[in-house]
């Protein structure tokens, strides 16, 4: 296998043989379309979403919650094979929701959107429940952002962007025409 590195970039031989000449998109294997990102990126950061993915599934079938703002939200997670506890935190008022937790005696993700109404949601919930004592994993909710923020802005899309990763990233998956922002 030989490495070439570029601009500081590292990548293999079959990474070199699908990129444009001006290093800006990359080619798909066997197919005409692009993608903005060289293979290995894709791969890397599926492999990175998984492990957080599977890292959130030990954690709610430990008995801990998971915090969401609606039904969609909870129907995504429960897609990518989420199985515990996943509470909606936009039905109830907040006061009630975290008396309701924090009698719980049990740790809480929240996964609120990431967009300006998830985040200050995100910000009441976190006062609330720490004034209650409740523990709060913020580190698992800002990795998963970390990876996802630019491509998605909400936790109802998680879903369709681990499939179209899963896609991107098997090399013998064919594509079909679709106007997803991940093509060029």
């Amino acid at each position: 296998m030989i490495i070439f590195i570029k601009l500081g970039i590292i990548f293999t031989e079959e990474d070199q043989f699908h990129m444009s000449k001006n290093l800006k998109t990359y080619r798909m294997p066997g197919s005409e379309k692009t993608l903005k990102a060289p293979m290995f990126v894709y791969r890397r950061r599926l492999e990175l979403i998984e492990e957080l993915l599977e890292e959130l599934l030990c954690f709610s079938t430990a008995g801990n919650i998971i915090l969401v703002e609606g039904q969609r939200d909870m129907a995504s997670l429960r897609e990518l094979g989420i199985k515990g506890r996943i509470e909606l935190v936009t039905r109830h008022p907040l006061a009630e929701i975290c008396e309701k937790v924090a009698a719980t005696e049990k740790e809480v993700v929240i996964l609120t959107d990431w967009d300006r109404r998830g985040v200050i949601l995100e910000n009441k919930l976190s006062d609330n429940l720490e004034h209650y004592g409740v523990k709060i994993k913020h580190q698992l909710r800002k990795r998963i952002l970390s990876l996802v923020q630019k491509d998605i802005k909400d936790v109802e899309s998680l879903y369709s962007h681990v499939v179209k990763l899963r896609q991107i990233a098997d090399p013998k998956y064919q594509f079909d025409d679709t106007n997803d922002n991940v093509f060029t």
